[in-house]
């Protein structure tokens, strides 16, 4: 869906155990762009890298049947965030192509919207049926909140946090959405 930005990621002194803010960032030329995130609290959370410079906070890392991940990465949108409707409905079709035709997954339920929060975001919430049962039999999940954000100051830069959650059925959380939407509401983009 986006062409993803070479990042660097200032994590200095952050602990798993503490609620210190995490960046993301990119610097070229003469600008310099970012946003930080508060992960949730608890020793059972494990910074990655992953790509290039992109940051993800896991937790059951590698668990299929109750494992969560949130992931902060810069981007470059496919289409400008401005309108944001015309944004928002470029990552709804883009979406809905993707997993038309997936062997791995079905779309349960997608909602893309404008974030009351912030004009300049899209609010994702997407829910994946896995075609694959768990080895137990149960339908295994995979969940996300998302928001998707265009730079303030340049057209070709933006933003996007994630809150995925996968489970089977036993281990869904009725609190996932307030959980993440703690996460989500948390992000601060910073642009010099």
């Amino acid at each position: 869906m986006f062409f993803l930005l070479l990042a660097t990621q200032t994590a200095a002194g952050w602990a798993a155990q503490h609620t210190e803010p995490l960046r993301v960032g990119y610097t070229e030329r003469d600008r310099a762009f970012g946003f930080t995130f508060t992960p949730p609290a608890g020793k059972d959370w494990k910074q990655d890298k992953w790509g290039s410079g992109n940051l993800s906070v896991d937790w059951n890392a590698g668990s299929t049947t109750d494992s969560r991940k949130i992931e902060a990465y810069m981007t470059r949108p496919d289409v400008p965030t401005s309108p944001l409707s015309g944004y928002i409905e470029n990552i709804r079709r883009k979406l809905e192509q993707d997993f038309s035709n997936s062997p791995v997954a079905t779309i349960n339920h997608l909602q893309v919207s404008e974030y009351r929060a912030d004009k300049r975001c899209a609010s994702i919430h997407l829910r994946l049926e896995l075609r694959q049962p768990a080895a137990d039999g149960q339908r295994q999940w995979a969940e996300q909140y998302t928001l998707s954000c265009g730079s303030p100051r340049y057209a070709d830069v933006g933003y996007e946090l994630r809150y995925f959650h996968r489970y089977t059925d036993a281990h869904r959380d009725p609190n996932l959405q307030a959980k993440a939407e703690q996460v989500l509401g948390s992000m601060r983009i910073e642009e010099d």
